[in-house]
C-alpha cells in the first residue's frame, strides 16, 4: 500500500517522499489503516516506494505487487489532474473496506477499484454490494494483465471476469474497463457481444492515460455492424466445421442429444446460433440453449409462451448475482424470440405468446 498510519495516527504518504525522507522514516513504526497491523517499508530502486504487511499476515490488503501499486497512483494522479477531489486509498471502516481510489463529485461519491489479481465472484459481490450500502458507487478498472486478446476488436473474458460488465444506464452499452500501469494505456471495451461463453467482439478504445478524461469512460461507443457481421459468419463457419475436442465435455454431450434427435451441427437450420446481446447471463454458449428451443418447443409445439421457453431453460442461466454492475437487462430468451418473429419463424399471437411459421421452419 502506498499510505500507512504511523504511531500519531497520521496518514503518511509514503510514495511522495524521496530516500533521504524515507530514511528517516525507517526509524518510525507504521501500521495498516484497515488490520492495524504494523507494516514494513520497501523502497527499491525499481518499484515504487510503499509499505507492506509481514509474511504471516491474514489481511485482505496484504500481498499487492508493484503493477497495482502504480496503476492506482496513476488514476489517483490523473483524476487529482483534472482537478477532482479525490482520495488514495480511502477506508471505510462503516463496512470494513478500502477503495484504491476515492472520489467525490457533485453530489456522487465513487469507489475506483483497480483489480489485478484474480478474486472470486463472491468477493466482488461482497465488496460492490458493501459500497453501495453506504451510498458509494463501485467502478472495477482491471489490470491489463487480465486482458486477452484474439482480435483487433475481440477479447476472451473468462466467467469471473464477467462480473466487472458494468451498464451504468439502460441507454449505455456494456462496458469493462482495462489499464496497464507499465504503458500507461487505457483500454474501454464496449457494447460487447458473446459469441461463446468467453469469445467477445465489441469496440475497443485504447489512448494513453494522459490524453483521456475521466468523462471519456462513459462516452458510449459501439461495434462495427459490418464487421461484426463478417466475424461472426466466420466464427460460424469455423464452428459447424471444426471437430470437437474430446476434452469439451459439454459439447461432446451436446452432440450426442443431437445425434439421438437425428441431428447433427451441419443440419441445424440457420437460426441456430444466432448472436445477442444478453447471451452473457447464460452458462451455455448460443448453439446449445438455442438448439434446445428448436427441438423441445418450435419443432414439438404450434403455440408457446415466453415463459414456458423461459422454464425450459431454467438451469442454463446464470445467478443475476454474477452481475452485480449490471442493470436488470432484456431476458436472452425474450431477445431470441423477438429475432426469431423479425425473420419469420415465429409469429406474434400476444406479447408472450408465439406461433410456429411451419413454411419456414
Amino acid at each position: 500500500m502506498l499510505q500507512a498510519v504511523n504511531q500519531k495516527g497520521e496518514l503518511v504518504p509514503i510514495w511522495k517522499m524521496n530516500r533521504d525522507e524515507i530514511k528517516q522514516k525507517r526509524k518510525q513504526q507504521f501500521f495498516c489503516p484497515a488490520c492495524k497491523e504494523p507494516l514494513m517499508i520497501k523502497a527499491g530502486l525499481k518499484n515504487t516506494p510503499h509499505f507492506a504487511h509481514y509474511s504471516k499476515s491474514n489481511c485482505a490488503l496484504s500481498g499487492e505487487g508493484s503493477y497495482h501499486e502504480n496503476g492506482k497512483k496513476d488514476i489517483y494522479l490523473w483524476l487529482s489532474d483534472q482537478g477532482y477531489q479525490v482520495q488514495l486509498e480511502h477506508y471505510f471502516p462503516d463496512i470494513k473496506q478500502r477503495a484504491d481510489v476515492f472520489l467525490e463529485m457533485k453530489k456522487k461519491r465513487i469507489a475506483i477499484e483497480y483489480q489485478c489479481a484474480a478474486i472470486t465472484i463472491q468477493e466482488i459481490c461482497r465488496r460492490t454490494e458493501g459500497y453501495r450500502s453506504i451510498g458509494v458507487i463501485p467502478i472495477w478498472i482491471l489490470g491489463a494483465n487480465k486482458l486477452q486478446r484474439k482480435g483487433t476488436q475481440s477479447l476472451r473474458i473468462p466467467s469471473n471476469d464477467q462480473t466487472f460488465l458494468h451498464q451504468f444506464y439502460p441507454s449505455l452499452p456494456l462496458s469493462i474497463f482495462y489499464y496497464c500501469s507499465n504503458t500507461k494505456r487505457f483500454i474501454i471495451y464496449q457494447d460487447l457481444i458473446f459469441l461463446s461463453k468467453t469469445n467477445t467482439f465489441g469496440a475497443i478504445h485504447i489512448s494513453s492515460l494522459s490524453s483521456l478524461l475521466w468523462q471519456d469512460l462513459f462516452q458510449p461507443r459501439y461495434r462495427n455492424k459490418a464487421l461484426f457481421r463478417k466475424y461472426w459468419q466466420q466464427h460460424k463457419q469455423k464452428w459447424r466445421n471444426k471437430p470437437s475436442s474430446p476434452y469439451q465435455r459439454q459439447e461432446n454431450e451436446w452432440r450426442q442429444w443431437l445425434y439421438l434427435h437425428q441431428l447433427n451441427v451441419q443440419t441445424l437450420p440457420s437460426f441456430i446460433y444466432l448472436p445477442i446481446t444478453t447471451q452473457f447471463q447464460l452458462k451455455t454458449p448460443p448453439w446449445i440453449w438455442q438448439s434446445r428451443l428448436y427441438i423441445d418447443l418450435i419443432l414439438k409445439k404450434e403455440y408457446f409462451t415466453t415463459d414456458q421457453a423461459i422454464h425450459l431453460l431454467r438451469d442454463h442461466y446464470h445467478s443475476s448475482d454474477c452481475f452485480p454492475l449490471v442493470l436488470p437487462t432484456n431476458d436472452p430468451v425474450g431477445e431470441y424470440l423477438r429475432i426469431l418473429v423479425r425473420i419469420g419463424i415465429l409469429k406474434d399471437v400476444s406479447e408472450t405468446k408465439y406461433q410456429v411459421n411451419r413454411t419456414t421452419v
